[in-house]
């Protein structure tokens, strides 16, 4: 399916056709612009009476993500942006690292934009992260505007990452949560952490990401530490139980329908500011306790930190999860097969994987390739590599790997949330075919059909003079109804079969009920004789 000329006509329709998606050079044309000179009508066109999807199995609908961490500057960036040199550096590392993902096959980017109760954004609700700025960044310069920018130009969507409830807070210079409201944080192993059972804690989270969702066009927010804290058992939070948790039966359910609660009113309130962000959460690796599992477990999800994601993917509360599964071999696999048969049913699973155990622990790098095989194995809906320097330049044997699996084109996950309102079919598909060897490619929507952030696939299917049958995407996210071919790029194929869908914007597709086919050859003997 890859050999070396159809390589070659997928790079020549790239640059001809006018389409904007993932695993796509960046276009020179673009359907936004106006409709060229009007072609003859269609010639050697045949209506395919049923259209299917091509089988196209080197192309996966995955979500290839990376955790971009800023706290300490760890990822990004080295330099603070108080001067105008500083922000020079800042943007110009930035772009460096998108420009790397891109072209490693990555299409998403959590981009860490809130550590412990600190912001890399301009906030009248928390403190400048230091680290990005000292005391404040040079003139107009906003980092997250920016990083949405970089990576929108480049189609990779951008989950802005909060870590949500542990709180960091220098003893001369106190965390304004602790001067203003300090029965909301509780001392726990020599740090502090929000009380997620106090109604008002959830409250403040809630009207955080509601505010970040209204200034900045992130793709998702996606909630850290969204958890108890390690030892849970020793967290001090009796107080709060007795004032708001007597009525449930046990603690340990108190403390899991505060965290399903807190989702519940981040849902409501992004409803009410009719945000389409998607929502996600990274939780522990080991979602429950295996019977069978003959080996100490370690700590888990639902029982060590109360996290209670088969109830979140029930009810709909969050697009995705991704289980950080830092670990391998018997504590990988087993918990693996418990995401996907307990969760994914409800919600996409895309499974954190750990580079950085490598470096620190001395895993081998085949690990990381055994564990993205197992993963697509289990149908899983996608991978994210923490962090994203342990992807790099600095460890080529991983990135060879990663390269490898991201090496074929991805579409984006189609969430649960977007079946609700499938879009409508496109119809009427057909192709006007130019003198100048142009070939324009036509679809149309039902007039009642809502156009709000639809977007279009065209799929192709060529057979060259032996007969050979090869499957493409030739367009994952044109925005109006249709593309302009060159006849030049087709040159080694006799017939194209072509076929579209519309994509709403979770991700979810309704294909054309008909297909269109074109004879390539007469239609080249045909505009041999016009000129």
């Amino acid at each position: 399916m890859h050999r070396p000329q159809y390589r070659a006509f997928l790079l020549g329709l790239f640059l001809s056709l006018s389409l904007v998606g993932c695993g796509t050079k960046k276009p020179q044309a673009s359907s936004e612009q106006p409709l060229p000179h009007t072609p003859e009508p269609p010639i050697a066109t045949i209506d395919s009476p049923q259209w299917v999807r091509p089988g196209a199995d080197s192309i996966r609908e995955e979500m290839r993500a990376v955790w971009l961490t800023t706290v300490y500057g760890l990822d990004w960036p080295k330099d603070k942006a108080d001067t105008p040199d500083g922000v020079r550096k800042q943007k110009e590392a930035l772009v460096r690292i998108l420009d790397r993902l891109k072209a490693d096959g990555y299409n998403t980017v959590f981009l860490q934009v809130r550590h412990s109760g600190a912001v890399i954004y301009p906030s009248e609700q928390e403190p400048l992260s230091l680290r990005m700025a000292g005391d404040g960044y040079f003139g107009d310069y906003d980092p997250l505007r920016f990083a949405i920018k970089e990576c929108h130009e480049r189609n990779l969507s951008i989950h802005a990452w909060l870590v949500t409830y542990p709180l960091a807070s220098a003893k001369r210079n106190p965390h304004p949560i602790l001067r203003e409201h300090p029965s909301w944080a509780i001392s726990h192993k020599g740090s502090y952490h929000l009380d997620p059972g106090n109604p008002d804690v959830r409250h403040y989270i809630t009207q955080l990401t509601a505010d970040l969702v209204r200034r900045y066009d992130v793709d998702g927010v996606h909630f850290d530490y969204f958890r108890y804290p390690d030892e849970a058992e020793r967290f001090a939070d009796k107080a709060s139980y007795i004032k708001y948790g007597l009525d449930y039966p046990s603690k340990d359910e108190w403390r899991r329908h505060n965290l399903t609660e807190q989702l519940r009113e981040v849902r409501d309130s992004l409803r009410t500011i009719a945000s389409n962000v998607l929502v996600s959460v990274a939780t522990l690796g080991k979602l429950q306790k295996i019977p069978t599992l003959e080996r100490p477990h370690g700590w888990t999800a639902y029982e060590s930190v109360y996290q209670d994601p088969i109830t979140w993917g029930k009810e709909g509360l969050v697009d995705f999860i991704v289980p950080m599964m830092y670990y391998r071999d018997v504590l990988f696999e087993p918990f693996l097969r418990d995401w996907k048969e307990l969760v994914s049913s409800y919600v996409p699973v895309v499974v954190g994987l750990a580079p950085y155990r490598i470096e620190e622990t001395g895993w081998p790098s085949e690990v990381i390739e055994e564990q993205i095989n197992l993963t697509r194995e289990e149908g899983l809906a996608g991978i994210c590599f923490f962090r994203e320097t342990h992807t790099g330049g600095r460890f080529p044997a991983v990135r060879r790997i990663i390269q490898e699996a991201f090496k074929h084109p991805a579409l984006p996950l189609a969430y649960p949330r977007g079946l609700a309102h499938k879009p409508a079919a496109p119809k009427h598909l057909d192709a006007a075919v130019g003198q100048d060897g142009t070939i324009l490619v036509r679809w149309s929507m039902p007039r009642e059909a809502s156009a709000d952030g639809t977007t279009y696939r065209l799929w192709a299917v060529t057979t060259d003079a032996h007969g050979h049958r090869e499957a493409s995407l030739l367009s994952s996210t044109l925005r109006n109804p249709h593309c302009l071919l060159v006849m030049s790029d087709l040159i080694d194929y006799d017939c194209i079969e072509l076929g579209v869908e519309a994509v709403n914007i979770f991700g979810v597709s309704t294909p054309c009920t008909v297909g269109l086919e074109l004879n390539l050859a007469a239609l080249r003997d045909e505009i041999h004789r016009g000129k």
